[in-house]
């Protein structure tokens, strides 16, 4: 469902990619990229990552479910089954996602380093949301999170599901994930969460567009935050 793109300029750890400069932020950043399968979380934060490291920010590129064996683990039974029980699944996010806070996240943001992960929590809220199974709200989901460490923004790219599912085949990818009525309900739940939740604030941008457009709209979200960290 995700793939951590690694560039050659970047020493790639066991569960994400992490540039080797010195952060010159007064305080860290969190950045998350949100959204259906399709719609360019990859790219986008690949570039976020590489626009933060040209200037000179110390950057940990992460990813969830993460590439460590709960993450793998999830990712290769919505590959090639059998599926998960939806309880099953919500308790392997919440594992993986609590040892990416525990091994990841919290080093990074004690170093003042720049965080930009594709997906966190609030996939969790919309695809586990949309499992009308689990009989959780949103709310419920939310606040199984509570304790977490919240990013400063969440960027949701925006994609309607027939585009997401396009882009996805043409890219030769399937998984459970991938179906379109529950990607239906699920983008729903996505776009129901744009404003301040959970801690956080959630931002739309249209995804529909080039992947340059895209960015452009994404670091005029980014960089008010990155100019408030830097030392003077």
């Amino acid at each position: 469902m995700l793939n951590c793109h690694r560039d050659a300029r970047w020493r790639l750890g066991p569960a994400e990619n992490s540039l080797l400069r010195v952060s010159p932020l007064s305080r860290p950043l969190f950045v998350v990229f949100e959204g259906i399968d399709g719609s360019g979380k990859t790219t986008q934060a690949s570039r976020l990552a590489e626009r933060l490291a040209a200037r000179g920010i110390a950057v940990r590129r992460l990813v969830e479910p993460t590439r460590g064996p709960i993450g793998e683990e999830i990712r290769r039974r919505a590959r090639d089954g059998p599926p998960l029980a939806p309880r099953e699944e919500l308790e392997l996010f919440l594992e993986d996602r609590r040892a990416n806070v525990r091994e990841n996240i919290l080093p990074a943001l004690a170093r003042n380093e720049a965080l930009v992960q594709d997906r966190s929590f609030l996939s969790t809220v919309a695809y586990q949301g949309a499992r009308p199974e689990l009989g959780l709200s949103r709310e419920d989901l939310l606040r199984l999170h509570g304790e977490m460490p919240k990013p400063d923004v969440i960027v949701l790219l925006d994609l309607d599901v027939d585009t997401g599912l396009a882009r996805v085949a043409s890219r030769g990818k399937h998984d459970a994930f991938e179906e379109r009525a529950y990607l239906a309900r699920v983008l729903e739940n996505f776009r129901a969460l744009v404003g301040e939740v959970g801690g956080t604030v959630v931002r739309r941008v249209d995804a529909a567009r080039s992947p340059d457009l895209v960015e452009a709209s994404v670091w005029k979200i980014v960089e008010p935050l990155v100019v408030a960290r830097l030392l003077p």
